[in-house]
């Protein structure tokens, strides 16, 4: 099982804040590695782990939440980061048929 990420790249165009990230993030708030025309990491491979649902929950939350908890958390942030910025409710991000 893992993340059911829709590939929106709404993570990756709001990354101001996350201390691990600044090394990454530009003016805008966005990642320097992020293409927004084909919506991808140009870094997907090497990516650091902040930006690994998956990674994330086995290196440290595993200790707080449960694996469905933690992907139910994921995906509300994603689907109000996704609301937020009016985008198409195709990409809403559903775990067992529904919206996280």
């Amino acid at each position: 099982m893992s993340f059911p990420c829709t590939g929106c790249g709404l993570c990756c165009q709001n990354i101001r804040g996350v201390e691990s990230l600044k090394n990454y993030v530009l003016s805008h708030g966005g990642c320097k590695y992020f293409d927004a025309i084909n919506k991808t990491c140009t870094q997907y491979d090497t990516r650091p782990d902040i930006c690994r649902v998956d990674k994330m929950f086995e290196l440290v939350y595993h200790k707080e939440y449960t694996r469905k908890k933690f992907y139910i958390l994921n995906a509300n942030v994603c689907n109000s980061l996704q609301e937020a910025s009016s985008l198409d409710q195709s990409y809403r991000v559903t775990l067992n048929g529904k919206e996280g």
